[in-house]
């Protein structure tokens, strides 16, 4: 069995412990905000995009689905946030064309 030690940074760059203490540290991330989140567009944007494009711009089909990432937010159930995954383009149900945003 191993022995997990967990040290303050403050402790490990003062040199209050020995290599042989901890032969290995591993770096944690301080919390959520030492990362920088994807650029998203905002609710409001988003909103209007999805409008503008509620019909096919080629057959003028009302069936027009939204294509998005793979890059959604989590809840904490693991399952992804509606409307948070960055929008791509559009394609028609009908005719099958696509389109940018």
């Amino acid at each position: 069995m191993s022995r997990l030690s967990v040290y303050w940074p403050d402790e490990c760059d003062s040199g209050a412990t020995a290599v042989a203490e901890a032969p290995m540290i591993i770096p944690f991330p301080r919390g959520i905000r030492d990362e920088a989140p994807p650029p998203r567009l905002d609710v409001v944007s988003r909103a209007r995009a999805l409008f503008e494009n509620r019909r096919c711009r080629h057959c003028r089909y009302p069936v027009v689905v939204p294509l998005e990432h793979d890059d959604a937010l989590m809840n904490s159930s693991g399952l992804e946030i509606p409307g948070t995954a960055t929008l791509v383009g559009f394609e028609c149900h009908s005719c099958r064309a696509s389109w940018s945003v």
